[in-house]
């Protein structure tokens, strides 16, 4: 559920002073999303993010802060932050009197705040001039261009995905103290007269004297379905390893889909001195704590859509699983390279995923339509062992059939959407190919339809052509979708490909390939995938 700053009462106009509307935002879009429309927003004294607060498209371009006495920025516990052409100064006054002087009684009065323990001999304690930039605790930030003037940067216990790029500084002994280690700016010397200044093309920040960045890999939920699941990566690696199907229910909710806690392996260090070959590590999938309840949406008595959620703590998730599947195996990380089998990033639900700032757009698909927000998404799952009921392989794909387009009277009818829980599958028996084939052709459609009018009546049908089907031959993959009378569907690509992974995958549950298609249908919607030899 999104919520817009304009709508909650900021301005955006360059003119009026946001400040007070923007920070009663924040607040008021907790358990929802905020959206950051588009606009010059007049901020006069500090922003505090509540935490678990969501905000998209919050990007600083061109933005400056000189003179405060503790520091310019402070980024703490931040995540999914774009900032361009950031400028600081420090005050002029400083070192007299240093500070915290004279707000020495504030001090630590917003978290990430500078302690200020100025121990003798401590270059890097901030207790000659303010900070201009303090990140702590933060992740997926990308600053592009930053002028520090006096002042150094701050860098502490940073994750994943942070960097900037094309820093600058001038008039500072270091130009950023990272973890308690400085990098002195004469090491990173740009012009040696007047004003002298030095510059860093790249800085990817970590913790612990190590850069992480761009370090995640996202392991294909595929190894579920192998008889022994196993990967291959290349040590360190942050690993997301998909979501487990288990059932809690507390009214009036049942969550039905966990998210996995993710798992940093690193490589023996005896064994990789020694140059040993090593088999890699074992691991068992820990069920990540839900931090929030799900937004339910329901329609009023004036007719109007709104959103809830329900209050109390989320249950934790179950020790064995109530219902789905567990590996009779724990999954085997294999030290190789490349990494396989792998998926883009935030392709399954993962709580904290949101892409990478500076390619813009949303989660998945470039489109911007996959922020897909469903209570009954979850009944789209892949469930195994296979279901009973089966027919026969599907004769020749007829002709495309695309129904004609008829002009819509006013008011418009309301049309149904199709509803998860109703799906009943059947699986074929005939011909078969491997998954990465099947998994094309269902995106290829998926795309084929995006501008399409799917409303009822709507019947497409194509197939799509590949060679060497498990080493020899042709195989063609008949994909299709009918929409029913009085229904619709809202085109999603994340939606339509978790529909057409449900025959892909539930129908073979024995591992990645020998898929042998099937349909999915519900009130609303009949899916089928259908390979055949050619």
């Amino acid at each position: 559920m999104f919520l817009h700053t304009k709508d909650l009462g900021c301005k955006g106009d360059s003119s009026t002073d946001d400040t007070a509307a923007f920070q009663a935002a924040l607040y008021a879009s907790l358990g929802k999303i905020l959206f950051v429309d588009a606009g010059l927003y007049i901020l006069t004294s500090t922003i505090t993010i509540p935490p678990k607060a969501k905000i998209v498209d919050f990007k600083l371009y061109s933005t400056a802060s000189e003179h405060a006495v503790f520091y310019q920025y402070n980024f703490h516990s931040a995540a999914n932050i774009f900032a361009g052409m950031l400028q600081t100064e420090s005050p002029y006054f400083q070192p007299t009197p240093p500070p915290p002087a004279p707000f020495a009684a504030v001090v630590g009065l917003l978290p990430g705040d500078p302690d200020y323990t100025c121990a003798a001999g401590n270059e890097f304690n901030g207790c000659d001039q303010s900070w201009s930039v303090v990140m702590t605790g933060s992740a997926n930030i990308f600053i592009v261009s930053a002028g520090i003037y006096t002042a150094l940067m701050l860098l502490k216990d940073n994750l994943a995905n942070v960097r900037f790029q094309n820093l600058v500084t001038i008039g500072a002994k270091f130009m950023a103290v990272m973890d308690g280690k400085g990098i002195p700016a004469i090491d990173n010397l740009n012009v040696d007269t007047h004003p002298s200044w030095s510059q860093v093309s790249v800085l990817d920040v970590g913790s612990n004297g190590t850069t992480r960045f761009d370090e995640a890999i996202w392991i294909d939920p595929a190894i579920w379905d192998m008889d022994e699941p196993k990967f291959t990566c290349s040590p360190p690696s942050n690993v997301n390893q998909g979501t487990w199907i288990s059932t809690i229910t507390q009214a009036p909710l049942t969550i039905t889909e966990w998210v996995l806690e993710p798992v940093t392996i690193t490589r023996d260090a005896a064994a990789v001195n020694k140059n040993k070959r090593d088999a890699g590590v074992e691991i068992w999938p820990v069920p990540a704590t839900t931090p929030f309840w799900p937004a339910i949406l329901y329609r009023g008595d004036d007719g109007q859509i709104s959103t809830t959620s329900a209050t109390g703590t989320f249950p934790k998730p179950a020790a064995t699983p109530l219902s789905g599947s567990w590996p009779k195996k724990a999954v085997r990380a294999v030290w190789g390279w490349p990494e396989n089998p792998l998926v883009d990033e935030c392709d399954f639900y993962d709580f904290n995923c949101v892409p990478k700032p500076w390619f813009g757009g949303t989660v998945g698909d470039p489109g911007g339509d996959d922020f897909y927000d469903d209570e009954n998404a979850a009944e789209l799952r892949t469930i195994c062992p296979e279901e009973t009921s089966t027919s026969s392989t599907s004769p020749k794909p007829t002709p495309t059939k695309i129904s004609p387009t008829v002009a819509v009277p006013i008011p418009a009818p309301v049309y149904q959407q199709g509803d998860p829980r109703l799906n009943t599958k059947k699986c074929f028996k005939g011909e078969q190919t491997e998954n990465v084939r099947m998994r094309n052709a269902t995106t290829r459609f998926c795309d084929d339809i995006a501008h399409r009018d799917l409303i009822a009546g709507f019947e497409y049908e194509k197939e799509y052509k590949f060679e060497y089907n498990g080493g020899i031959g042709f195989v063609g993959i008949t994909v299709s979708l009918e929409i029913k009378p009085k229904c619709s569907f809202n085109y999603s690509k994340s939606l339509c490909q978790r529909y057409l992974s449900v025959p892909t995958d539930s129908c073979d549950c024995n591992g990645v390939n020998g898929k042998h298609g099937g349909t999915v249908e519900n009130n609303c919607y009949k899916w089928k995938v259908d390979p055949n030899r050619r």
